[in-house]
């Protein structure tokens, strides 16, 4: 069966690139890392040596007249990674754990038109990453990118565009399940009604006292009884200090729908983050410190306290007008808090080496 998709997919880059003016981009990750992590005086300290892999493939096609289809195929793992050396589906029963091979998925697969004012787009769309995703969808654990970890910064819905006042407003409607259904019992007259789940993000970016401003705003509907969050914030471009650049995200989320029973509960939220990137010595120095707090309305006393610290250099071993190949050391530190119940730490330094091409 995998060998059918294969073929099929081959087949429509083949077709495609007769009929369409296709793009072809991608990129591949080898990514050895040492991982330790720390339950502090509840548990013990675990550490572990071991190496990522991971590749993508992007393909556009350009109709005409602004219209356009884009897919990207990866694999379907935490932040694309097709998972560890030595894992994966083997050939047999009786093969090594070298044998291990991962699948390949649509990462994203989308289409739409883009004109200069307006456009739209539908399928597995792109969302970019940022803390408010974080904070929005994943607020138990809002640091270490959880958007773009356990949801490879895409998502199933539709996408507007509209240029307003010279700049772009967007609006994404995206289909978190369709879980929804009616039930019309004519014997026992037991009707049941239930509501697909949708989350609608809003941005718009302006200008303000020289600084550019991003507010967005995040609202999920749900189904009665079902977590609805609310979340709004802004991304803050800075001046740049000593030639680096400086970004500042804030946000505040809430949830006001709790039940014992599905294992809900109410609770507020918040995020920040500053980020710096820039130039220093032959490569690029990429910065940034988060804080967060998950507060449950039961008890102030059970707020959760989150930190994360991301430190990376990356140096361009060779670059030409057909990809690159760079190095990036990295080390990463998540830390997250209840008072009296829970001190847990995670520490990763790494060492990624990517080649892009085009």
């Amino acid at each position: 069966m995998r060998k059918t998709y294969t073929w099929l997919i081959m087949l429509m880059i083949v077709v495609t690139g007769v009929l369409a003016d296709i793009t072809i981009t991608g990129d591949a990750r080898v990514r050895p890392r040492l991982d330790v992590r720390d339950n502090g005086a509840y548990g013990n300290i675990t550490s572990d040596i071991y190496y990522l892999y991971r590749a993508r493939l992007l393909l556009s096609a350009d109709i005409g007249n602004g219209y356009f289809f884009t897919t990207r195929l990866g694999h379907n793992g935490a932040a694309y990674w097709v998972g560890k050396f030595g894992t994966g589906d083997p050939p047999s029963s009786i093969s090594m754990s070298s044998a291990g091979r991962g699948s390949v998925d649509f990462m994203e697969l989308y289409f739409g038109r883009q004109g200069k004012k307006f456009g739209w787009s539908m399928g597995l769309i792109p969302v970019i990453h940022n803390p408010l995703k974080d904070l929005h969808f994943y607020p138990t654990v809002m640091v270490d990118i959880p958007w773009l970890i356990y949801n490879n910064s895409a998502a199933h819905g539709f996408n507007l565009n509209y240029r307003l006042a010279g700049n772009q407003l967007d609006l994404k409607l995206l289909v978190d399940n369709n879980a929804g259904s009616s039930i019309n019992d004519i014997v026992d007259s037991l009707d049941v009604t239930t509501r697909d789940q949708y989350t609608l993000i809003a941005s718009y970016p302006v200008s303000l006292a020289g600084l550019k401003l991003t507010p967005e705003f995040l609202m999920t509907f749900a189904d009665s009884g079902n977590a609805a969050p609310l979340t709004y914030g802004a991304t803050f471009g800075l001046p740049k200090v000593a030639g680096f650049g400086l970004t500042a995200y804030a946000g505040l989320t809430n949830q006001t729908v709790s039940d014992t029973l599905l294992g809900l509960e109410a609770y507020r939220g918040w995020i920040g983050r500053i980020k710096l990137v820039g130039k220093l010595g032959p490569g690029v120095l990429t910065a940034w410190y988060d804080v967060a707090q998950t507060t449950p309305d039961v008890s102030d006393a059970l707020a959760t306290d989150f930190s994360y610290l991301w430190l990376s250099y990356t140096y361009t071993l060779h670059k030409s007008d057909r990809g690159a190949l760079t190095i990036a050391p990295t080390y990463r530190l998540y830390k997250r808090k209840i008072k009296d119940s829970q001190d847990y730490s995670r520490a990763k330094i790494e060492i990624t080496t990517q080649v892009t091409f085009k």
